[in-house]
């Protein structure tokens, strides 16, 4: 499961295999007076709907996200005052008139998709309830101060913005003093407890906005369970943060905490942890010699792992297992940092993922293929080219049975390696708002395993590597920190509590074959006898079969691949997205990408 951000709007995913079961079609999310029942502008509405801030209002980082909206509130508003010029009081003031003249159908809009938009409480009282119990928190913890009213700008501008409705932001707000946002990011003691850390968290609620603007938010955050954090087992004591810990946890995670391995259901006994020794504290690491968390621009990925059907942020009511051996092939030339060295700025990926389990191997040995592509122009439009996806087992079987499917991309094709600028905006995956969690020495599960041996390897046998470990979000990536090791620099390992595991076995940093683009079945690395004893596909491409068309929002993506065939687009709920694929992470349906 390679980490992958999203190009353009800095979001993760791995890949998504349409139709290889019914569990697989979940959705997830990442990210008064009202308005005296006036109807809506259809601005506000399209704002509201929009999802993704487009790059001009995004900024890499938190501090240059903030500049970047306050350049636009200057713009929109004529008597702007810095955060520091207010206190926490005037600032909740100044909510309590913005909740008066918020518009409910917007809030509703958000609420109905778990928008991080959407109002934390369900009155102005409730608001005002959280404000003065804060506010009393606060005075016996003055170092807090600044963070309490700082994340107040925050919520404030955001209600401003996204509640109120353009007409009264021309108007009644106009006229009155609005406060900018505060460039600080703020971050508590690790041992922070009791009244501080309620305070912190309380905080990092408020500051949304970095969520969707910054490349440093969580963007898929589910909101309905903002922490998710895992229990305790008493029967497993200590598991739990080695089974999940996020980057917005508190207390922070150590070094050897969310390191995670291979894993078969939800619960905290169903992963088989590793062992792990600090070697290095982050501050003891110069940043010169971390390892960079980066791949090639150009590489062919052998991997063994587990997968997880349905993939969600946080634990499922239901989701199927499975241990996977999977091979990624990705082309991105940048060149250090570019708009994209390939004909028409291309950025490629594909990868063959074997679900090994009893249940998928029926179906041509559990064979699924993603393939992923993402131009330039298609990227400063933000759309997000292609996915097509093939379910091997029903290849051959006719147009409806969902073994070719095309769509646009939930997410686009990552920056695995280098910098893509998009707009004059610069984008990576890890590079931008990981954490350094320092350097640690791990047992690395599947060892001895080697390209040709057969099955999907022995998780319980380890090699002790040491390695730097980053996360970002709730993906953790190792990067081999061993002078002497064959794979020095390299990633080695990938982890997502539920968003898949992987050890890579095999790295070869070289630009994959021309047909891995457009035949059915390249050479992948896992064996000849893994093909279509009815539906042979050796030496077919892609459009020597029929595909279904599941893409109404832009067909045209899929149009190199349609064969003229007849467009299928099963209705779905607004929120539905096909998933699967090891890694993949589904997101909602998007809606126009206008600010």
């Amino acid at each position: 499961a390679l980490p992958i951000s999203r190009v353009v709007s800095s979001s993760i995913f791995q890949g998504r295999a349409p139709g290889i079961a019914s569990s697989m079609r979940k959705s997830l999310v990442f990210c008064g007076v009202a308005t005296l029942g006036l109807a809506l502008d259809p601005r506000d509405l399209q704002r509201a709907k929009t999802r993704k801030p487009r790059p001009a209002w995004r900024g890499p980082q938190f501090d240059s996200m903030s500049d970047v909206l306050n350049g636009h509130m200057k713009q929109m508003f004529p008597q702007t005052k810095p955060c520091a010029q207010w206190t926490a009081e005037e600032l909740q003031e100044l909510q309590a008139n913005l909740y008066q003249y918020r518009h409910t159908d917007l809030d509703a809009i958000y609420a109905n998709v778990s928008d991080n938009r959407r109002m934390r409480h369900e009155s102005l009282e409730a608001h005002k309830e959280q404000w003065q119990r804060t506010n009393e928190q606060v005075k016996a913890l003055p170092h807090l101060k600044a963070m309490h009213r700082d994340g107040h700008c925050h919520e404030a501008v955001m209600w401003l913005v996204h509640h109120v409705p353009t007409a009264e932001q021309h108007t009644v707000f106009a006229r009155k003093p609005v406060p900018l946002l505060s460039t600080q990011r703020h971050r508590c003691q690790d041992a922070a407890a009791g009244d501080e850390a309620e305070v912190c968290r309380v905080y990092d609620g408020m500051i949304s906005c970095a969520d969707c603007h910054s490349g440093s938010g969580i963007i898929a955050q589910d909101w309905t369970d903002i922490p998710g954090i895992i229990p305790e087992d008493p029967k497993h004591p200590g598991w739990a943060r080695q089974r999940r810990c996020d980057q917005n946890y508190r207390p922070v995670c150590g070094p050897c905490e969310g390191v995670g391995g291979p894993y078969w259901g939800d619960a905290v006994k169903d992963f088989q942890p590793t062992n792990c020794e600090v070697v290095a504290a982050p501050e003891d690491v110069p940043e010169s010699e971390r390892m960079s968390p980066q791949f090639a621009e150009q590489f062919i990925v052998h991997q063994l792992g587990s997968d997880r059907l349905v993939r969600t942020q946080n634990a499922a009511k239901f989701a199927v297992y499975s241990q996977i051996r999977s091979t990624l092939w990705y082309d991105f030339p940048l060149g250090g940092e570019s708009e994209g060295l390939a004909e028409e700025g291309m950025a490629k990926l594909r990868h063959d993922t074997f679900y090994d389990d009893l249940g998928y191997r029926w179906l041509d040995n559990g064979l699924v293929s993603e393939i992923h592509l993402q131009s330039k122009a298609q990227r400063e439009a933000n759309i997000t080219g292609p996915m097509v996806s093939m379910i091997h087992g029903l290849l051959g079987w006719g147009k409806n049975l969902g073994g070719m499917t095309c769509l646009a991309d939930p997410v686009g094709v990552p920056v695995l390696g280098g910098t893509v600028d998009v707009l004059k905006a610069p984008h990576s995956a890890f590079l931008e708002g990981a954490d350094y969690k320092g350097r640690i020495k791990i047992g690395v599960e599947y060892d001895g395993f080697k390209m040709g041996d057969k099955g999907h390897g022995d998780m319980t046998k380890k090699r002790n590597m040491t390695v730097d470990h980053y996360l970002k979000w709730f993906l953790h990536i190792f990067v081999d920190a061993d002078k002497t090791s064959p794979t020095y620099g390299q990633p080695v390992r990938f982890y997502g509590p539920y968003s898949g595991f992987a050890v890579y076995v095999s790295i070869n940093k070289t630009q994959p074959p021309a047909e891995v683009w457009d035949h059915v079945c390249p050479e992948n690395g896992w064996g000849e006898s893994e093909s279509k004893p009815l539906h042979p596909c050796k030496g077919k491409k892609l459009t020597d079969y029929p595909m279904m068309v599941v893409e109404k929002k832009h067909p045209e993506v899929c149009a190199p691949w349609a064969n003229a065939t007849e467009q299928v687009a099963p209705a779905a709920a607004p929120q539905d997205r096909l998933t699967g694929a090891f890694g993949s992470m589904a997101v909602p349906e998007e809606t126009n990408i206008v600010i």
